[in-house]
């Protein structure tokens, strides 16, 4: 917990967030997280539900000072709370976070975060977190900064609910002296906004919101661009991490962990070749089972190591690439198949801008290949989806065994990420419910 150590001792004039309101100091926080803390003497396991960033700050600090389990959703939605609320005190919102009188300035103790994530295939998980696990990546993060961009304001496209928001939006901030907006930018009308502004500051991102951006604001016209930028929840393209270098020229700081790992590496994707490479965080050793999964060892797990279900490459140095996920090869008609490996060979096409394949359970599996294609491809009409199909078809029959050829195609504007980013078998399959295009 050292990175918090004293967090409410320091000046509580200091600002520390920028909220709808107007700007919030650092005794504003303190204030509010006392008035939770009282609201919270039965302790137990409390669901933090709060929309806003700051609010939800409170909550987190003022929930951990009363000894409480806080419980994470996977998202705010109304069935999602209302299936973990059961086991739960109660469930602490926007409106519940009022201040006290005087702020605290007690410590604030270690206590457990209980996040639930769909991950890849929607159905919920529970992992369990240490409060003192994850506060210990925050001096890890300000050395792959290197000191650099003091007192800029932290802002994010990613929800604060979850791991990697968390974290990098509330908690690093809060250890580093940095302020953050309250407000979540992934509307690219709200991050335009944020940004003719803010000077320089650095931006909490994912791959799907960095794809993205480009196409949808004007970033040639602003005057400013965010000084640093992070990138996590799946792997950015190499495309897009070189296409920012245009106006970020320092590039995007990529992370690579899970809610259940945290942190495990980072990369600054460049033209020179190598930087493809993750660099473990430095408390962390990576090492390779007999399988080729990547295991890793870090003082900021419980158990002391863990295995990832990714394949990776290991070099002399430690510095690792990663081949793909493990589990995303399923068996189509008894041949193996990597779903990851055909989504390259689609992206590969010039046909094709993003891919992504799934397994279509039913009385015969098939695999369903959702795109978004390259700019002058035609998809309006049922013909030309059909004939399009074909052509992709061909493309893979060089490399791919017949079975592991998509049957069922969707073209699409964009694909069904979520609101961290990530793509889940669940809303891939859910596309293909009706889709028409399907070849033998």
């Amino acid at each position: 917990m050292k990175a918090l150590e004293g967090l409410f001792a320091r000046d509580l004039a200091t600002l520390a967030a920028l909220t709808p309101e107007g700007a919030a100091s650092l005794g504003d926080l303190a204030r509010r997280a006392a008035g939770v803390a009282r609201l919270a003497t039965s302790g137990g396991r409390w669901l933090l539900a709060c929309e806003d960033a700051f609010r939800f700050a409170a909550g987190l600090l003022g929930l951990a000072q009363a000894g409480c389990t806080i419980v994470l959703p996977p998202n705010l939605l109304p069935g999602t709370l209302e299936a973990l609320a059961p086991g739960t005190q109660g469930i602490l919102r926007d409106g519940d976070i009022q201040p006290a009188p005087e702020p605290t300035r007690a410590p604030i103790p270690d206590t457990g975060l209980e996040f639930w994530t769909s991950g890849s295939t929607g159905t919920p998980k529970r992992v369990l977190r240490r409060f003192s696990e994850v506060v210990r990546e925050i001096p890890i993060l300000e050395g792959i900064l290197g000191g650099s961009s003091p007192g800029a304001l932290v802002l994010g496209t990613v929800p604060h609910h979850h791991f990697y928001g968390l974290l990098f939006r509330i908690l690093w901030p809060l250890g580093s002296g940095r302020p953050f907006a309250a407000e979540t930018c992934g509307d690219p009308d709200r991050y335009a906004a944020v940004l003719m502004k803010e000077q320089a500051p650095i931006l909490i991102s994912s791959p799907a919101h960095l794809a993205r951006l480009p196409e949808l604001v004007d970033l040639d016209g602003f005057g400013t661009h965010p000084a640093v930028i992070f990138s996590s929840g799946g792997p950015l393209r190499r495309e897009d991490a070189l296409r920012w270098r245009r106006w970020v020229p320092n590039g995007i700081l990529e992370i690579y962990g899970s809610t259940e790992s945290g942190g495990v590496a980072w990369r600054n994707p460049a033209p020179e070749p190598g930087s493809d490479w993750w660099t473990p965080f430095s408390d962390t050793v990576v090492s390779l089972e007999p399988d080729g999964a990547l295991h890793l060892r870090s003082p900021r797990l419980e158990s002391g190591g863990m295995r990832m279900e990714d394949a990776a490459t290991l070099r002399e140095d430690a510095r690792f690439q990663l081949l793909g996920r493990l589990d995303r090869v399923v068996k189509v008609e008894e041949k193996r198949v990597s779903l990851v490996e055909l989504e390259a060979a689609l992206e590969a096409h010039p046909a094709v801008r993003r891919a992504a394949v799934t397994l279509l359970p039913g009385r015969r599996s098939v695999l369903g290949a959702a795109l978004v294609l390259a700019p002058g491809e035609d998809s309006s009409r049922p013909e030309s989806r059909l004939e399009l199909g074909r052509r992709l078809r061909q493309h893979l029959a060089l490399r791919f065994d017949p079975a592991a050829l998509p049957r069922r195609w969707r073209f699409l504007d964009q694909l069904p990420f979520d609101d961290r980013g990530k793509l889940r078998a669940q809303d891939l399959a859910a596309l293909f419910e009706t889709c028409e295009e399907a070849l033998p």
